[in-house]
């Protein structure tokens, strides 16, 4: 899509908004996103399943919202009816801040690692604390989530481990069997979780030292909470999540299955580069395999 066409698209819905200042990023994968008078996002999908989300993070984003301190989107400009992409979109007030990368962790002292633990806390146990009864969106029990990491280890193993040397097959194959034959993994509490909280959709005051939001909830359901602290622990290391255990009850017995979901991201990059004929994300994800 082009730029011109979003615009379009936006004022033919929205006459009344001026646009005197225009920055936008198409490089991710999912969505094209535009800020418009530095003080507006808008998201355009990018692709069918993007589309499909959108209406679903919209209604999951307005009953969250009253529960949550931290500031999260909220869409103020939308069209949700339908999936056509270029026409789908969703504006919300710009959360200004930066993504919350590995190298800012690892540069904070100890009272700004601390308060960041205890904000990052907090948001999660706020967040897993919702009632899930009239939450929107897809609810994976435990029974669902053994189905669907059977399924992924046989994706896996077939489309896969033709690429990957022998002793890693063997790891692989070790680290899903420990983990699909302990019954206590499925059955935790489904709660709602973000679904996919990890550097890019945190973000971080760099003069207050401090989160300053929490962005893109496309992926969020309700399913196990242990999933947040995945990307967490890929990112940031066992020791900073460690810090989080005096701010989050219950983190301890989450932190095996977290580990468990961190050890497959790599593997599932790949595997949607496999389906979806992308080389690049094959490639990345594979590197510590062939």
């Amino acid at each position: 899509m082009y730029l011109e066409q979003y615009l379009k698209c936006i004022h033919s819905f929205y006459p009344s908004l001026d646009f005197q200042v225009i920055h936008w990023n198409h490089f991710g994968q999912n969505n094209d996103i535009l800020f418009l008078n530095n003080e507006w996002v808008f998201r355009f999908p990018k692709n069918d399943e993007a589309a499909d989300t959108l209406h679903t993070e919209c209604e999951q984003l307005g009953y969250i919202y009253p529960y949550i301190s931290l500031p999260i989107p909220v869409p103020v400009f939308h069209n949700t009816d339908t999936n056509i992409l270029g026409q789908s979109f969703v504006g919300y007030p710009l959360i200004p801040g930066n993504p919350l990368y590995p190298e800012t962790v690892d540069g904070l002292d100890e009272s700004a690692a601390e308060r960041l633990a205890k904000d990052l806390s907090l948001f999660l146990t706020e967040l897993h604390s919702i009632p899930t009864e009239q939450a929107p969106g897809k609810v994976i029990t435990g029974k669902d989530a053994y189905q669907f990491w059977m399924n992924m280890y046989e994706n896996i193993s077939k489309s896969l481990f033709t690429y990957i040397r022998e002793e890693k097959q063997v790891e692989i194959k070790a680290h899903f069997d420990l983990y699909l034959n302990e019954e206590k993994n499925f059955t935790f509490s489904p709660a709602v979780i973000h679904g996919d909280f990890g550097v890019s959709n945190i973000l971080f005051d760099e003069d207050e030292r401090k989160v300053s939001g929490i962005i893109d909830f496309a992926s969020s359901h309700v399913g196990d909470p242990a999933v947040d602290f995945a990307g967490l622990l890929k990112k940031y290391g066992l020791e900073f999540v460690q810090k989080m255990g005096q701010y989050y009850s219950g983190l301890d017995d989450l932190l095996p299955r977290a580990q468990f979901y961190a050890g497959t991201f790599a593997l599932q990059e790949a595997l949607h580069g496999y389906n979806n004929r992308n080389p690049e994300s094959l490639k990345n994800g594979l590197k510590e395999y062939v």
